[in-house]
């Protein structure tokens, strides 16, 4: 199963005085949403903190309560740099790569790197009526929309598509292409519309992941050391947070 680790907590000790991170799986959801997340106010800090989004080829639902805001949104490459409130409170679904897609029918491109606005897309939602929720309130109510979404919806082939690389990954744009019975120029269309990204991109953001949550899971960097020596797994590392797969375990073993 593809779960990709979003880390900002670990990368900016401002950002973990500041903001309570958490994630949950929600069972009922599992064939199109990773998880369900949330970041709450943890502490007094006012002066605005920077959060740090991976690029994980996922589309989230995301919820800003105090600005009222509510809409989809996705990024092709890593934030370092995104602003925000600490005191401010964020809930959202991290969709599925391809969920967006299958769920709206529409290209990814139209969330990603922006922001678009659920309303655009479900008219009938009342905002007003969402924005008046308590928190946990607010969470039921965005588990229970999601829900009647994907009623009586099975996830197609593209939604399934990252959990079955990620177990099996290939190692060339070219071994995808064969894998999915598909010519290149196929392949970039469909990943594109799909996902709004390239077979490189999802290739390399994959590799990436696989790394990150091998260095999650482990506790003994020697065991790991093989795997850290590949010189395009520590490029990935570096151009996606800023620092080695070694300079991160450091982080988890502190």
């Amino acid at each position: 199963m593809y779960y990709p680790v979003q880390i900002p907590h670990l990368l900016s000790p401002a950002f973990r005085a500041a903001v309570c991170y958490q994630e949950e799986r929600i069972a009922s959801l599992s064939d199109f949403c990773i998880c369900y997340w949330q970041m709450l106010p943890a502490g007094e800090g006012a002066a605005p903190i920077n959060n740090i989004i991976i690029a994980d080829g996922c589309i989230d639902l995301v919820v800003s309560l105090d600005q009222k805001q509510i809409g989809f949104s996705g990024t092709r490459q890593t934030d370092f740099h995104y602003e925000i409130q600490p005191q401010q409170r964020f809930m959202g679904l991290r969709l599925k790569p391809g969920a967006f897609h299958q769920l709206t029918r529409l290209p990814a491109e139209r969330a990603m790197d922006r922001f678009l606005p659920l309303k655009q897309l479900f008219a009938y939602f009342d905002e007003d009526a969402f924005f008046q929720h308590e928190f946990e309130e607010a969470k039921e109510a965005l588990i229970n929309f999601f829900h009647q979404q994907i009623m009586d919806q099975q996830a197609d082939q593209y939604t399934q598509l990252f959990d079955h690389l990620s177990k099996q990954l290939p190692e060339t744009v070219n071994e995808l292409c064969q894998r999915l019975h598909m010519s290149e120029r196929t392949c970039q269309r469909q990943f594109k519309k799909v996902y709004g990204l390239s077979p490189k991109k999802v290739l390399s953001i994959l590799r990436f992941q696989k790394t990150l949550t091998h260095t999650h899971d482990s506790l003994n960097s020697a065991a790991i050391t093989e795997y850290y020596d590949q010189s395009h797994l520590i490029a990935d590392f570096k151009r996606n947070i800023g620092i080695t797969p070694r300079e991160l375990l450091a982080y988890y073993q502190k």
